[in-house]
């Protein structure tokens, strides 16, 4: 709290983001105290997004891909990159949020990102 506090008086125009790696009891305390955008509903496995992280799983041995295979009857998905603590969906995060006296604002990728 600290820290973002003292970040907040110093650099008053700088973005804080808190990711879904903290607690959501830690989240919701942080929120009003200058964080300006927060994650919800995070996946953090390769391809949590699209499910493609079902698909030609591998592993990097010296640089190379070799593919992963499954026993029988057994389904091998992508694991996570790090673990995610607050599991809240989007619309319980901004429930919260606006519980807290905050307003939400949404913003998903721009579409100059996403086309190509």
């Amino acid at each position: 709290m600290q820290v973002i506090l003292a970040l907040r008086l110093c650099f008053p125009q700088a973005g804080i983001v808190l990711s879904t790696r903290e607690p959501a009891p830690l989240r919701d305390r942080l929120a009003r105290l200058g964080v300006t955008m927060m994650s919800a509903g995070s996946h953090t496995e390769p391809g949590g997004y699209t499910g493609a992280g079902s698909d030609a799983l591998h592993v990097t041995e010296r640089g190379k891909p070799r593919a992963v295979i499954a026993s029988e009857g057994e389904h091998l998905t992508a694991t996570e990159q790090f673990a995610i603590s607050d599991e809240r969906s989007p619309a319980e995060v901004s429930a919260r949020l606006r519980e807290l006296g905050l307003d939400p604002v949404w913003k998903d990728w721009d579409a100059a990102l996403a086309s190509s």
